[in-house]
């Protein structure tokens, strides 16, 4: 039995694996965000490098394509290579390729680069929070999967401040030094034991659990994982890709997954992100557009702890997300009214320079209090084990694949009608529709073990 001493110097170890890994996650919001303090640069003739509007979407877009194609890429060699190596293996990529954009004068050869960064992007967000969950005690899976989305905002607040002061090349340099810091730290954690006892190496699970738990008596833990692999096997043996919609409560899950991505993909987060300082911009106010985006990432960053520690597991999934949808919608089309009102001349932007600071900084209240976690969580809840792998992987992509048609949506209807106040409109609007389907199909699953889920879900 270990020590209470033990436990704490263990867990110690387990924080270093998870923080190091996770680590990568600060370049997919780097990547995921790069343009936004750019793009206004991007598009003015003194720009290194030249752009149309409609490039500047397919360089915001160029990621997004890339984590498709990285999702299953990554599936594949994380039973192959283990979740270590192929985590490890995608930091040379990425180093490369942000070093690169500091010397690009090309938006293709840009485009290309980006899309290199997203492949790696979508196989460490696949790999990442298997690894992470499969390291650490069950006390503190939570907590430390929970770095996944503090790592990913971290990014997207550092990219924001540093290019609002400083040059591409500058940026670039300071940026390949994400994934060289996780990959120098992360060699040196351990591989995860139950990828070593799917391979058959019960000595080096055993060690990889030492190293873990700080401790020799880990018998009894090596026994439960085992027990764990092996059923997951006699599981998976007799199953197909297709169950995911052949099997009636698969397919209420896949359902309810979608709609929760729609209502996510509604709430316009991904073309916010991708265009935050342009549309502070663009709202005419007196304040600064790089104090307004340096607040709304920082908002979002505290926002974002505050919810992992006081919201998550003490209010029902299903209100939380009712909550943050109805409150995106409102909050989108406040942004609306003000660029209308702005557009036909009216004084808004004197006596209400505050309303598109405060709106967006509601906005990213409401949002990470519910969909910014929901949509993951149902997504760990909803499938059984046989399919989750294969769920997993599908979710990825059509997950990155909505959010790059919101991206062209978004800069398709700011040029065809000259105004923010169209695509602000029309992501309220989304985001009222997918409302009713929350209300109405999303059930509540706070409380109920993952057995109870599939008996709902097979009306049992």
């Amino acid at each position: 039995m270990a020590t209470e001493n033990e436990i704490v110097r263990g867990r110690i170890f387990q924080y270093l694996a998870s923080v190091t890994g996770a680590l990568t996650m600060m370049s997919f919001g780097i990547n995921a965000c790069w343009t936004s303090p750019f793009v206004t640069y991007l598009k003015s003739n003194s720009s290194i490098i030249p752009m149309t509007s409609n490039e500047v979407a397919w360089c915001i877009i160029s990621p997004g394509i890339g984590g498709i194609i990285g999702a299953p890429i990554a599936a594949y060699f994380a039973d192959k290579i283990g979740r270590k190596y192929t985590i490890l293996m995608m930091a040379p990529p990425v180093f490369f390729s942000q070093l690169s954009i500091g010397y690009v004068r090309n938006v293709w050869v840009l485009f290309i680069l980006r899309l290199i960064i997203g492949v790696a992007d979508g196989a460490c967000f696949t790999v990442v929070p298997m690894y992470i969950g499969e390291i650490s005690a069950p006390k503190i899976r939570g907590f430390l999967s929970s770095l996944i989305s503090f790592f990913f905002v971290l990014g997207v607040l550092l990219i924001n401040t540093l290019g609002c002061f400083l040059s591409i090349f500058s940026c670039s340099i300071i940026c390949a030094s994400v994934p060289a810091i996780h990959f120098l730290g992360f060699i040196f954690m351990p591989e995860s034991p139950y990828y070593y006892i799917k391979v058959n190496d019960i000595k080096a699970a055993k060690q990889a659990l030492i190293t873990l738990r700080n401790t020799v008596n880990v018998e009894e833990d090596l026994k439960v994982i085992c027990d764990a692999v092996k059923l997951e096997e006699e599981m998976v043996k007799n199953t197909k890709f297709t169950d995911i919609f052949t099997v009636p409560s698969n397919r209420k899950a896949v359902s309810i997954y979608i709609i929760l991505s729609l209502a996510l993909a509604g709430c316009a987060k991904a073309p916010v992100l991708s265009y935050t300082k342009m549309i502070f911009e663009e709202t005419g106010s007196s304040i600064s557009s790089i104090l307004s985006t340096i607040v709304f990432c920082t908002v979002e960053l505290v926002v974002m702890i505050f919810t992992t520690y006081f919201i998550i597991d003490r209010f029902g999934k299903r209100y939380l997300t009712i909550i943050s949808t109805a409150g995106c919608s409102i909050t989108l089309f406040v942004m609306s009214a003000y660029f209308f009102a702005k557009d036909f001349d009216y004084d808004v932007k004197h006596y209400l320079n505050w309303l598109p600071l405060t709106s967006l900084s509601l906005y990213s209240i409401l949002f990470s209090i519910g969909l910014s976690f929901t949509q993951i969580c149902y997504l760990s809840e909803l499938f059984p084990t046989n399919v989750k792998a294969n769920a997993l992987c599908s979710a990825e992509i059509f997950i990155l694949f909505i959010n790059s048609i919101t991206v062209k949506i978004f800069q398709v209807t700011n040029d065809e009608f000259n105004s923010l106040s169209v695509s602000f409109l029309c992501f309220s609007v989304l985001c009222m529709i997918m409302l009713g389907f929350i209300v109405k199909y999303v059930p509540e699953t706070k409380g109920m073990t993952l057995e109870e889920i599939q008996l709902f879900l097979k009306h049992k």
